[in-house]
């Protein structure tokens, strides 16, 4: 539980670092349309920098197995966390310890409708399924919404044999 928690604290200091650089924004403008670079741009400057971080965890691990990562990899590398929202870190602090102590008591006290820390929690656990919906919408290609879709539930269930879900997760876990 202690190494989690360094983790997570060590992830809080890095989200305060820019989001991107030029050459990043250019690169936002080649992978995403219109549409999904508006989701991007939607996220909070500590997701679009985890995002970031993602994708060039994606790239970097796909080219080590010797295939360069897809353009739907990398779309999902930079889109899987649009299903957030707009969240304030006491909402994720709490998520993350209320999540280490109880899987029921997290989602005992989420909820979809009610006081803001309540929905705010309730989003983080379905982030993947509201995400997928927010990209559908948004005319993602199917892959990219498939990959955002699994990219939590196959953390627990597994990928089945699906190498670009392994890498997404692999770079998230990373990130």
């Amino acid at each position: 539980m202690w190494a989690s928690a360094r983790y997570r604290v060590g992830q809080v200091f890095l989200s305060l670092r820019s989001a991107a650089t030029p050459p990043a924004i250019a690169e936002l403008r080649e992978l995403l349309s219109e549409a999904e670079l508006a989701c991007f741009v939607s996220m909070t400057p500590r997701d679009r920098r985890h995002s970031l971080d993602v994708m060039r965890r994606v790239r970097e691990r796909s080219s080590a197995g010797g295939a360069p990562a897809s353009r739907d990899l990398l779309a999902a590398a930079l889109l899987h966390d649009v299903g957030k929202g707009r969240l304030m870190l006491r909402d994720r602090v709490a998520f993350v310890l209320l999540y280490a102590v109880s899987e029921r008591l997290g989602d005992a006290l989420g909820a979809e409708r009610g006081p803001r820390w309540r929905r705010a929690l309730w989003r983080i656990r379905h982030h993947a399924r509201l995400g997928s919906a927010r990209l559908t919408e948004a005319g993602s290609s199917a892959r990219v919404v498939e990959l955002v879709a699994r990219h939590i539930v196959a953390k627990r269930e597994g990928t089945g044999g699906d190498r670009e879900l392994a890498l997404l997760i692999a770079a998230d876990d990373a990130s």
